[in-house]
């Protein structure tokens, strides 16, 4: 008898979030490496085909058995022969020999979400634990280098002669990185405050409650404003600063956001307008952090 896993139709993924935490860090690196290309092309053919691959199969197909029998249907099949098509044109044919490293840490990082996911669902009753969510971030923004691999041939050589680089690269998954571990501790820890069931009375309680989301966004603060301060008085020039600048700004809305939690802690809220408000503040951050990045181009 077939499985009835065998017949699932293609699902798209449930969480907002998740598209802004792909395609965000992916359009920026495009963006700012302003090299728009075949290779550039069939890397976002290959990370979108696994990433609607993934969210198909994820969570509906218990065990390996299931999961092949479930892989071998039209649409996942067309999925995986997609994204496994274009990797293997990256790598053979335009010799993007640097996607393979990535693919490998892409790779450890998931079986660790998995793993961690697994455990904690032994344990408690919430879905995954905020070292799984905080992993899933650092595995999906590697979309980033991703693209700036596809699209320059590497991520720290100058490919191009006369374009600012300087390790542009991997500033933008890092600035992309950091904006959205803010964003999953805000959410984690607003959900938390709801199903906590509680008053947060006092700011003391409210800090001791949620202080992981206070000490980061208290610490990102700093490392801003240290960064456009060197900028300013280093000889990197007036571009500089104002590259810095503006990227500061783009973090300024989810520091905001993240001070507003000590007043919101424990109020009722839509989950469904929580996401859409999420991907509005990465639409934000990503128009300004293109917008600073190209500005010292």
């Amino acid at each position: 008898m077939v499985s009835p896993d065998a017949t699932l139709p293609l699902r798209l993924p449930e969480e907002h979030g998740a598209w802004g935490i792909l395609l965000v860090p992916f359009l920026c690196a495009a963006a700012v490496a302003s090299q728009w290309n075949a290779p550039l092309l069939l890397a976002g053919a290959c990370v979108l085909s696994l990433f609607l691959l993934h969210g198909s199969l994820h969570g509906r197909t218990p065990g390996w058995g299931a999961f092949w029998m479930a892989l071998r249907t039209p649409a996942h099949l067309l999925l995986a022969m997609t994204g496994c098509a274009a990797g293997a044109v990256l790598f053979f044919f335009y010799r993007r020999f640097q996607l393979l490293w990535l693919g490998v840490a892409a790779a450890a990082l998931f079986w660790l979400q998995r793993w961690l996911i697994e455990t904690h669902q032994q344990q408690r009753m919430e879905k995954r634990s905020l070292l799984a969510e905080l992993v899933g971030v650092v595995l999906l923004t590697l979309t980033g280098p991703v693209a700036w691999i596809a699209s320059r041939g590497s991520l720290f050589q100058q490919q191009v002669p006369g374009r600012w680089n300087d390790g542009a690269g991997v500033i933008v998954w890092l600035l992309n990185l950091l904006f959205f571990l803010g964003g999953i501790l805000y959410v984690k820890y607003r959900v938390r405050g709801l199903l906590a069931h509680r008053q947060f009375g006092e700011l003391r309680e409210r800090l001791a409650f949620a202080w992981p989301v206070f000490l980061f966004h208290l610490f990102l603060a700093a490392f801003l404003a240290g960064w456009v301060a060197f900028d300013s008085l280093s000889a990197v020039g007036h571009s500089g600063a104002m590259r810095s600048a503006v990227v500061g700004l783009a973090f300024v809305p989810s520091i905001l956001r993240a001070g507003r939690l000590l007043f919101e802690m424990g109020r009722r809220f839509p989950i469904r307008q929580l996401g859409w408000t999420e991907i509005a503040h990465a639409a934000v951050f990503g128009s300004l952090l293109i917008l600073g990045m190209r500005l010292a181009a």
